[in-house]
């Protein structure tokens, strides 16, 4: 979509920036697919807990900030989403697909996937987690959900990709990871 291509430019501008990437802190967030034999792929979004913070009440992947005794980014994403909704995921079973900045609470937000093929039970940290989402691939894929948010940066209005789904609004670092998935080449 036209109207995004301010937003991508200042994407690839960041990503040549390695002094970001260097200054911010790392965290890692995780695309579940779930797959079934008998309905179409959903992928897991959480909604978060109000709190006094820049990510109160979003709509979001599951994920968080990297801790010192991480080996990796990988071993972040799985803990992470064991600690939020109590899923276990392998580690080598994580892809990696992009990475963002995050300028109001400058992380630099790594994101992989996985795909998993069973039912699941969820075990939800009420101290950080409203609620779980399972969404179909289908609603992320179809062009008439994409709607363009306005975001700041810099001091300018620039227009991010956004979804609505059931009313509520995703934006930001996770929608952006739903366009480079579903909308465009770049990942």
């Amino acid at each position: 979509m036209k109207e995004f291509e301010p937003f991508k430019q200042i994407y690839n501008q960041i990503h040549q920036r390695p002094e970001i990437k260097a200054n911010a802190k790392q965290a890692a967030v995780v695309v579940l697919f779930i797959e079934s034999d008998n309905q179409e792929p959903h992928l897991l979004l959480i909604e978060r807990n109000q709190y006094d913070g820049h990510h109160s009440g979003q709509m979001a992947l599951p994920g968080g900030k990297m801790d010192p005794t991480d080996q990796d980014l990988r071993e972040t994403a799985a803990r992470e989403v064991l600690e939020e909704i109590g899923v276990e995921i392998d580690v080598s079973s994580l892809h990696y697909i992009t990475e963002h900045w995050i300028h109001v609470s400058n992380y630099w937000m790594t994101a992989f996937s996985v795909r998993l093929n069973k039912k699941l039970s969820y075990d939800l940290n009420k101290r950080e987690i409203n609620r779980i989402f399972e969404i179909p691939v289908s609603f992320f894929q179809d062009p008439a959900n994409l709607q363009p948010y306005e975001v700041s940066y810099d001091g300018n209005k620039i227009l991010s990709p956004s979804f609505v789904y059931e009313g509520n609004l995703i934006w930001g670092a996770t929608a952006l990871i739903m366009y480079q998935l579903f909308h465009t080449e770049e990942k």
